[in-house]
């Protein structure tokens, strides 16, 4: 019975200190999220504010062609950016992937894309809204001539 009791003291003793082990388990970084998984555009609005007009939103991801739809984008860890056609082309004789580069800010509030396969240079800054391990949503400021256009892009992981 003393042997018992021993063992189970010490047993009472050691579930504190196995219990309160320290998590060292750090949250994924905003870079490591993006380049886990490929991203495919999901919905896409502009809104317009120009200085004596009303105030426009347009749904552009309505505007895309099927072809379009299918297309999707890969952060590579390297930071070159992959873009896809997806199974569908638009045009035959596209390549299947066109690449760019990325870039994350220090405080990973910013993510910066640039395109020069497309023909000439195509480079964007995007305020990183949402990202999570299913949804990425960025958003864009243009401001040009007075007007304003804020474009808000969706993207769902693959």
């Amino acid at each position: 019975m003393k042997n018992s009791s021993l063992l189970l003291g010490a047993l009472l003793l050691a579930v504190p200190f196995t219990a309160c082990k320290k998590d060292d388990d750090k949250a994924p970084s905003k870079a490591d999220t993006l380049t886990a998984k490929s991203w495919q555009l999901t919905a896409s609005t502009i809104t317009i504010v120009e200085p004596g007009s009303p105030t426009t939103t347009e749904d552009a991801y309505k505007a895309l062609d099927d072809c379009e739809k299918d297309n999707f984008m890969k952060f590579n860890s390297n930071k070159v950016l992959e873009l896809n056609e997806g199974k569908t082309k638009c045009q035959t004789s596209d390549p299947q992937v066109q690449s760019g580069s990325w870039d994350i800010n220090a405080d990973q509030t910013k993510l910066y894309l640039n395109n020069a396969s497309m023909g000439g240079s195509l480079a964007a800054q995007m305020d990183i809204v949402e990202l999570s391990d299913s949804k990425l949503v960025l958003k864009s400021v243009v401001v040009e001539d007075g007007a304003t256009a804020t474009y808000n892009l969706t993207f769902k992981a693959l």
